[in-house]
């Protein structure tokens, strides 16, 4: 069967081992049987002889003085036992608390601390150490019965604190649990002092010591009832409820604190006697169980988290295997990190040249845009120029067609001259005839004339033809040139611009491409430069990062050995 309680564990694991029960039993059992065959544990002391007293030097009085007190002595060092048990006891159940915050083992720590602390208080006033008025006779008893009275009522209280405020030991809050231990501690001490305080300054306290009586300490009777019950309903209540090996011990210490009552209030006739003696070494047992069952939780709580935390680490170590793995398989691939580095270095270097090409290429392009534009403004003028020698040479063949025009009405007159010289030779020679012999040689000149004027006839008539055939020429050659020039040359010009225009925006461009290009370049070289120590600083960092994966590996390799 398995018991929640923070943590997973048998019932066997928090009980208080059969051992140690055993022993305490027999602890509280033995000094009966011892008592029976004559072993008194009493420390009565010597009686004071005063009139001796006159009589001893220093030493002899300081040992007859301490055999005197004798009884005092081991009163206050079995007192001071439990005290230091109790102190224990908080501290651990505060260490307990810190590790595990439940509110239950710092509240009985706490309950138990301050049960001490009365004891202490009982102790100092019974040894004069604090101001005290009262007799020891009726101060230590009487304070002793007090004390094992809030002993018994203080964890009571804190038990039933325990089993009715539930929400304390199941919430998470830390704070609020850690105020409320505060709080009843505060509460724990104020009640301890306020009690030693009224015993310890009053005059007159009530007699608790009947030797001749069964009951010799009525007093203690209360709180041997109330640790019986406590012993035998809340306790092992308080057990179930949150079974632990500290709860458990708070059951067990019911039987030394039972026992120390019964040898108090049947036993004990005398201070420092063979039952009051027994009863305050039992008062220590009562304390160092708790104490045992504390420890015990704390092993067992210090056990647990180391297990929680072996298996944490066992993970942890799993984990750290498959990353130093994963991380020795991203090793391997540094080298082709590097390779590819190298390589993108050497791109970038192939980059920033090929970007210098281009710039030089660029330019060489601006150049020749500059050449063409050069060329085409040129070629642009000498249109122009030949448009001008085109409307020149029009004009002119247009003057020489007017002039053909002056040709042609010259040889249509030179024609109708040579037409009427005809005529007048023919009259000339008719009349030649006539005159007769006188006019034969007018006949001849006639007749020459009349040659003449056909020969003139037909020249003139050659003449025409030609000065026709070149007006013709002419006329044609104007129309030709003028078509020329209007279909050809003024049709060419806004091409010649457009092309002029396409060569300066393509120089515009080239300029535009050289200078990105120079800035391209700027760019690559920077980034071949930046590239270039970052290679650096990543293979540096890829050494760095190999040289760890390998020392990590080896730690890790160290942990699972010592594991």
């Amino acid at each position: 069967m398995n018991t929640a309680i923070g943590d997973t564990r048998t019932i066997s694991d928090t009980k208080i081992p059969k051992e140690i029960i055993w022993s305490v039993l027999a602890i509280c059992v033995i000094p009966f049987f011892l008592n029976l065959i004559g072993i008194d544990f009493g420390t009565l002391g010597q009686a004071f002889d005063l009139s001796a007293a006159t009589q001893w030097d220093k030493t002899e009085l300081v040992d007859a003085m301490h055999h005197t007190l004798a009884g005092s002595f081991v009163h206050t060092i079995l007192e001071w036992s439990a005290f230091c048990a109790a102190i224990l006891i908080v501290l651990v159940s505060f260490l307990n608390y810190s590790i595990k915050g439940n509110p239950m083992t710092p509240i009985l720590g706490v309950a138990l601390f301050f049960s001490g602390l009365m004891d202490a208080f009982h102790t100092l006033a019974a040894d004069r150490l604090i101001e005290a008025v009262a007799d020891n006779q009726n101060l230590i008893p009487f304070t002793w019965a007090i004390c094992r009275l809030f002993n018994a009522l203080i964890m009571i209280v804190g038990v039933s604190i325990l089993l009715i405020q539930n929400q304390f030991t199941g919430q998470n809050n830390r704070k609020k649990r850690l105020n409320f231990v505060i709080i009843v501690s505060a509460v724990f001490g104020f009640i301890a002092y306020g009690i030693i305080h009224f015993c310890a300054t009053s005059n007159n306290l009530p007699n608790t010591m009947f030797p001749d009586s069964m009951v010799t300490r009525p007093w203690d009777v209360t709180p041997l009832v109330l640790f019986s019950f406590a012993g035998l309903f809340l306790y092992p209540r308080f057990y179930q409820k949150s079974p632990n090996l500290f709860s458990h011990a708070v059951v067990i210490s019911a039987i030394p604190n039972v026992a120390t009552q019964l040898y108090m209030a049947f036993g004990s006739v005398a201070l420092f006697d063979n039952n009051f003696n027994i009863a305050h070494f039992l008062k220590i047992i009562a304390y160092l169980v708790p104490l045992i069952g504390l420890s015990l939780e704390y092993i067992h709580t210090y056990q647990s988290q180391t297990r929680s935390l072996s298996k944490d680490l066992r993970q942890s170590l799993g984990f750290l295997n498959s990353l130093v793995k994963q991380v020795l398989e991203s090793t391997t691939l540094t080298t082709q990190i590097a390779a590819s580095g190298n390589q993108l270095e050497t791109m970038m270097t192939e980059q920033v040249s090929s970007t210098n090409n281009v710039v030089a290429t660029t330019q060489q392009i601006s150049q020749i845009s500059e050449k063409l534009v050069n060329t085409m403004n040129e070629m642009q003028e000498a249109f122009g120029q030949l448009e001008e020698a085109s409307d020149s040479l029009s004009n002119k063949l247009g003057a020489i067609a007017e002039k053909a025009v002056y040709i042609d009405n010259i040889v249509t007159t030179i024609t109708e001259i040579a037409h009427q010289t005809k005529v007048l030779s023919l009259n000339a020679s008719i009349q030649a005839t006539e005159a007769g012999e006188q006019g034969k040689g007018f006949a001849v000149v006639a007749q020459e004339i009349v040659q003449l004027s056909s020969k003139t006839a037909v020249a003139t008539t050659k003449i025409q033809q030609i000065v026709k055939e070149m007006h013709s020429a002419v006329s044609t050659g104007v129309r030709e040139m003028n078509h020329f020039t209007n279909e050809h040359v003024e049709a060419l010009t806004p091409r010649i611009q457009m092309v002029n225009q396409g060569i300066k925006a393509q120089l515009e461009g080239a300029h535009t491409i050289s200078s990105a290009i120079v800035q391209l370049s700027q760019s690559s070289t920077q980034t071949a430069n930046y590239l270039r120590h970052t290679l650096q600083d990543t293979n540096s960092a890829l050494e760095q990062l190999n040289e760890a994966v390998q020392k990590l590996q080896r730690e890790v390799s160290e942990l699972e050995v010592n594991s």
